[in-house]
């Protein structure tokens, strides 16, 4: 093999990997932005679960408050 041959399939190979390079890159891009997206609605489900639990500790406040009036209006209604 003289060398013009060993140059032109090394240049061929060094294309093909400067192909799969720039594939690979453009790959891990739309990944990273895949992952910024799940991370932002990782978060965005945290906030609500707070949001969530929030509301219904609310609710069960405003459950014993209403269950507190109810026997002090049947109290009053009795006595």
């Amino acid at each position: 093999m003289d060398n013009s041959k060993i140059f032109d399939t090394l240049e061929r190979k060094i294309e093909k990997l400067l192909s799969r390079l720039s594939t690979l890159e453009s790959e891990n891009g739309k990944l990273k932005a895949d992952l910024a997206a799940a991370r932002k609605a990782e978060k965005d489900a945290a906030g609500s679960r707070d949001a969530i639990d929030r509301l219904e500790k609310d609710q069960e406040n405003v459950r014993e408050r209403l269950e507190k009036l109810i026997a002090s209006l049947e109290a009053s209604e009795k006595g």
